[in-house]
C-alpha cells in the first residue's frame, strides 16, 4: 500500500477533527474537490459535525440567497425592459394601414369578445383596450353611434359607487352617460372591499350581426391560411 502523501493527511485531519466540507478544506489547501472526494469519502463525521456542518450550509445559502436576490432582480428588470422595447420595436415597425387595423381587432375581439347572440360585444377592465376597441369600430366600419351602447358590471360591494364609476368610463371613452344600460351587479361576489384602482368591468356593445361574422370570419381565415402555409 503506498503512503498517504503530507497534502491527503493533512485534508483527512481536516475533516476528521474540525468536519470542516469539501469546499472549506478545498479553499484552505487548494486541492480540488474530485481529489477530496476520492481521498475522504470514508471519512465518517460524527453526529456532532454533522449538525454544525448542515447549519454551516443552510447559512451560506441563505447568505448567498440575500446577496443574490438584488442581483437577480435587477437582471430580471433588465431582461423585462429589453424585451418590452423589442416589443415596442416591432410596432413602430407595423404600417399604418387600414388591413392592419382591421386584423388587429379582429384578433382582439376572438380572443376577448362575445361570440353569441347577434352583437359585437367586448368587456374589459383596461380602459386602453376598450379605446383602441371603440377607434378601430369608428374608423374602420363607420358604426351607427346610436346602435352602440355601454354596461358597467360591478361586484355587489361597490354598488355606492356606480354613479362615479360610469363617469369614469365616460370619460376614459368619450362617450356619454345615457348610452351607459343599467348596471348589472354580481351577487356571486363575496368581496367586502375594493381597492382604489378597481372600476369594475366595462363592456361595449353593438348591434350588427354581420359585423360580428365579419370580424370572427377574418379572425379564423388568418388563423386557418397560417396553419395551412405552416404546413405545406
Amino acid at each position: 500500500m503506498r503512503a498517504k502523501s503530507k497534502e491527503r493527511l493533512k485534508t483527512e485531519q481536516l475533516r476528521r477533527e474540525q468536519g470542516l466540507s469539501y469546499n472549506e478544506i478545498a479553499a484552505l489547501t487548494g486541492i480540488s474537490k474530485s481529489t477530496l472526494s476520492a481521498w475522504l469519502r470514508d471519512i465518517p463525521l460524527t453526529v456532532e459535525q454533522e449538525t454544525r456542518l448542515q447549519e454551516r450550509l443552510r447559512a451560506n445559502r441563505s447568505s448567498f440567497a440575500a446577496r443574490a436576490l438584488p442581483i437577480n432582480r435587477e437582471r430580471h428588470q433588465r431582461a423585462r425592459q429589453r424585451a418590452y422595447q423589442s416589443g415596442v420595436d416591432i410596432a413602430k415597425m407595423v404600417p399604418d394601414q387600414a388591413n392592419i387595423h382591421e386584423l388587429a381587432l379582429a384578433m382582439l375581439y376572438l380572443g376577448e369578445g362575445a361570440k353569441r347572440n347577434s352583437v359585437v360585444q367586448i368587456a374589459n377592465t383596461d380602459p386602453s383596450i376598450l379605446r383602441f376597441f371603440l377607434w378601430a369600430l369608428r374608423h374602420l366600419y363607420d358604426v351607427n353611434e346610436k346602435r352602440l351602447s355601454f354596461r358597467l358590471n360591478l361586484v355587489e360591494v361597490a354598488r355606492s359607487h356606480e354613479e362615479n364609476f360610469v363617469v369614469w368610463w365616460c370619460q376614459q371613452l368619450n362617450c356619454s352617460r345615457g348610452q351607459f344600460r343599467k348596471t348589472q351587479f354580481d351577487p356571486r361576489s363575496r368581496a367586502t372591499h375594493i381597492t382604489d384602482n378597481y372600476r369594475g368591468v366595462c363592456t361595449i356593445n353593438y348591434n350588427d350581426l354581420f359585423l360580428q361574422q365579419h370580424i370572427l370570419g377574418l379572425a379564423h381565415t388568418y388563423i386557418r391560411e397560417k396553419q395551412n402555409d405552416r404546413q405545406e
